[in-house]
Parts: C-alpha cells; sequence; structure tokens
C-alpha cells in the first residue's frame, strides 16, 4: 500500500491533471478572494491559489500525514500565514463567510466514486457566494464495452483498458454541472452500440474533468495516461452482433455504512 506522500505525488506528478488544473485556478482566483480547497492534499492547489492573490485559502484534508506536509510547504513557500488548514472533512468544516471559490479535486477513476457528489452538495450550501465558482465546473463519466479485462488493481478497481480490446463506441454515461442542482448519486442505463461482433466481458470507465472552460483531463484509453488510468468493472459476458447495443445500469452513490468517507458502485446488464 503506497503511502499518503506517494499517493499525492503521483498525482501532482500527473502532468495532464495537474498542469490544467492550474491553469483553471490562475484564470479564477483574483486578488482578495476568499478561496476553499477540499481535499487539499499535500496543499500544492492551495499554494498556487494563495499565489494568485486570494485573501485567505481555507485547506481541508482529514489525512493527517498528508496535512502535515501541506503546513511544511505552505511555510516552505512563505504563504503559510495566507492558508487555514482545516484537519477534517469538509463536512465538519466551518470557514466563518462565504467563498468565491472552492476547489475539489476529489475526482475517481469512475469520476464520481470519492465522494464529490456529496461534498459539493454540502459545500456549495454552507461555503459558497451566490456568485461563486466550483473547480471542476462539469464532470463527466464515459465508458466502452471490453472483450477482454485488463489486469486490475483489486482494491481501487483501477486498470490500463487496451483499446485494442474496446468493442463498443465510447458512450457519455453521466455528466453534472456543478452550477446546477444536482444529486448525490448517479444512476444511469445507457445503450453504447457495439462496433463489431463482439463478446463483451466488462466495461472500461473514465472520467472526463472540465476545471475550467478551456482547461480540460480526458482519461480516456485513447488519451495520453493518466494516473488515473480507467475504472474497470467486470459482467457476465454476453455476445452481440455489430450495430447491436449493449445496455448497462449503473449505479454510484455515499455507501450506506459510511455515506461521507466512501461511496458504493452497482451494475448489472440492463
Amino acid at each position: 500500500m503506497p503511502s499518503s506522500k506517494e499517493r499525492h505525488a503521483r498525482m501532482i506528478g500527473d502532468s495532464l491533471r495537474t498542469a490544467p488544473l492550474i491553469s483553471a485556478i490562475r484564470n479564477t482566483v483574483k486578488a482578495g478572494d476568499i478561496v476553499v480547497d477540499i481535499g487539499t492534499g499535500l496543499g500544492i492547489l492551495a499554494i498556487e491559489a494563495a499565489k494568485c492573490g486570494a485573501k485567505t485559502v481555507h485547506a481541508i484534508e482529514i489525512d493527517a500525514e498528508a496535512i502535515a506536509m501541506a503546513r511544511k510547504n505552505a511555510h516552505t513557500a512563505g504563504l503559510h500565514e495566507k492558508i487555514i488548514f482545516h484537519e477534517q472533512l469538509s463536512f465538519n468544516s466551518e470557514i466563518g463567510c462565504r467563498a468565491d471559490v472552492i476547489i475539489c479535486e476529489t475526482v475517481g477513476s469512475f469520476a464520481f466514486d470519492e465522494n464529490i457528489l456529496s461534498t459539493l452538495i454540502d459545500a456549495k450550501k454552507r461555503f459558497l457566494s451566490a456568485d461563486g465558482t466550483i473547480i471542476p465546473q462539469k464532470l463527466q463519466l464515459w465508458g466502452a464495452g471490453l472483450s477482454k479485462i485488463p489486469a486490475t488493481n483489486r482494491i481501487s478497481e483501477t486498470g490500463k483498458a487496451d483499446s485494442n480490446h474496446i468493442v463498443t463506441e465510447p458512450t457519455l454515461l453521466a455528466a453534472v454541472d456543478f452550477k446546477e442542482s444536482f444529486s448525490d448519486s448517479i444512476h444511469v442505463k445507457q445503450s453504447l452500440k457495439c462496433i463489431s461482433d463482439c463478446e463483451i466481458k466488462g466495461f472500461a470507465l473514465w472520467p472526463k474533468a472540465f476545471w475550467g472552460k478551456s482547461d480540460i483531463t480526458d482519461a480516456s484509453p485513447f488519451s495520453a495516461p493518466t494516473h488515473w488510468e480507467q475504472g474497470i468493472i467486470g459482467i457476465e459476458p454476453r455476445r452481440f452482433v455489430r450495430n447491436e447495443k449493449a445496455t448497462l445500469e449503473f449505479i454510484i452513490g455515499p455507501h450506506p455504512e459510511n455515506p461521507m468517507l466512501m461511496t458504493e458502485r452497482l451494475w448489472r446488464w440492463a
């Protein structure tokens, strides 16, 4: 199991994630803004917001090891007086004012599997000003059928899907615009068109994050690889002919045993 530092370093080192995120922060945060960074990790995004002129950045992180390193990074950058650290869940945090910008990079390989929906429903209600901005602005979940399941991390259920084993058209399964109202769960039934005669043994799912208007990360197996790779789900094999549609039902939402920290994924043929 990688350490907290190793996990966060891997995310920071993913230029396809970090570069557009930094760009979105630079294009959004203005001098004097109040910013909330939920899941600050090593504090890199909070520090960037402070560099952009934010008056105060509330950096929220439950991981004690990560937030200790974030504090050190803020001191090293000379920005520790601008950043207030909250070592707790955002659900339990209070900032005492309204924020101009919320940064919430709790995006998972299945897009919504790190509880971003519940987190932002609460954060919008309690933290965000009426004309405030959320980064990411939008988040999508895409998917495609697989004729062969790749080697998969048993804990995260992620892997690197081989584009040669994709047998349906890549299809948009779910999309959320964080400026609008949204639910704490995703429940979709979507048909995916087969591009050849095939046997589908599972699906690759992946996020497409719109951090800003032109700042985008697409974790598609047809794009350059990211630290997310793809979410991989196996399913009872079924055969299809070319142009036939395979219909998947997929649910993701708060886990009933620990809804603030965990999500639950369910799927089946529809």
